[in-house]
């Protein structure tokens, strides 16, 4: 009897969901068989069927259809259903689709949930407090969640390197639980997260994007809001010595590139862990940014944020998550959610 075909889908995924906006569109990016595969989307209730049309090739001899979703399909989060010659992936969360009419944005923001958190001389395990931030940000429904990075920690307390099966546990323990959260998550890397090679390709198979030398800088638009999230890698060898971190020439020409072309009445928040070597202050005025999110430790710039009319959204060690409201492009609330709150 021959083996049933595997279906491996690369985009969009459970941590790096795709927007669908007023056109319809729904990019899906997969390795497969040959074969013409069928998408669905599953949530509120319905089966929304997607029209593909392709395919055409990717990096790495992946295949991208183009999708399209017929009109009338309610806003919400929604799992993907591919099926192709008797093989099938179900991704939780893959999709959201965006309310016609967008003039506010709560957002959820995130950041260094180090899920063994190092620390007086042991690993302290956080992850009853990340269930509870789930379950909290729950009942709160933000439009959607940003995670700007160390979900996982890459040392003990003693700053030596965790093995490569303890790193994989801690992604496989986001993997099983984070897809708990009923509003679209979006997750950005910080130096903890894919700091070693042995586990890197573990992290990307988990969440989704590139797992080539490429750094995996992408946007998506919530109605007026831009948010683009840069990949703030930093790669370190088995010692724990840093070998590189973003952002490097092309990542920053990426990012004038992709909020160049945001709307002049469009809002433009970036989303990153951290810029480590200070590199953003003098694209500023490029940039036109409205909201600079971001996590790691001591807050970067903020007197140069502020000569920029930029909202700093540094989130500190001791806070899990903020929670932002947005009318246009001022912040008309924000709610501080300590770690200490969640135990």
């Amino acid at each position: 009897m021959s083996k049933r075909p595997r279906l491996r889908l690369y985009l969009p995924r459970w941590a790096r969901p795709h927007v669908v906006g007023a056109d319809g569109r729904l990019p899906i990016v997969l390795a497969a068989p040959a074969g013409r595969p069928t998408a669905t989307l599953h949530g509120q209730g319905l089966a929304v069927p997607v029209a593909l049309e392709g395919p055409g090739t990717a990096p790495g001899g992946a295949l991208a259809w183009d999708g399209h979703l017929a009109a009338g399909a309610p806003p919400g989060l929604y799992d993907l259903l591919l099926t192709v010659n008797g093989a099938e992936w179900r991704e939780p969360n893959a999709v959201g689709i965006v309310p016609t009419e967008v003039d506010r944005l709560t957002l959820a923001h995130c950041s260094d949930l180090h899920l063994l958190k190092p620390g007086r001389g042991t690993l302290q395990d956080r992850t009853t407090h990340v269930r509870e931030m789930i379950g909290r940000l729950n009942a709160q429904r933000p439009d959607l969640v940003v995670c700007t990075g160390d979900l996982i920690s890459r040392y003990d307390e003693r700053k030596r390197p965790l093995s490569p099966a303890v790193i994989r546990w801690q992604i496989d323990w986001l993997r099983q639980y984070l897809p708990g959260l009923t509003v679209p998550l979006f997750v950005t890397v910080g130096n903890h997260d894919v700091a070693f090679a042995a586990a890197r390709p573990h992290w990307y198979a988990a969440m989704g994007g590139d797992t080539g030398p490429a750094p995996d800088d992408w946007s998506v638009d919530w109605g007026p809001y831009h948010l683009a999230m840069p990949d703030c890698f930093a790669y370190y060898d088995d010692h724990n010595e840093m070998l590189e971190t973003s952002f490097r020439p092309e990542q920053l020409s990426w990012l004038q590139r992709d909020l160049g072309s945001v709307p002049e009445d469009g809002v433009r928040l970036l989303f990153a862990h951290y810029d480590y070597r200070r590199q953003l202050p003098e694209l500023l005025p490029s940039l036109r940014l409205d909201g600079f999110y971001y996590g790691h430790s001591d807050p970067l710039y903020p007197e140069v944020l502020r000569r920029h009319a930029v909202w700093d959204g540094h989130l500190p060690a001791r806070l899990a998550y903020q929670i932002v409201r947005l009318h246009g492009r001022s912040v008309i609330a924000q709610d501080l959610i300590s770690w200490d709150s969640l135990a």
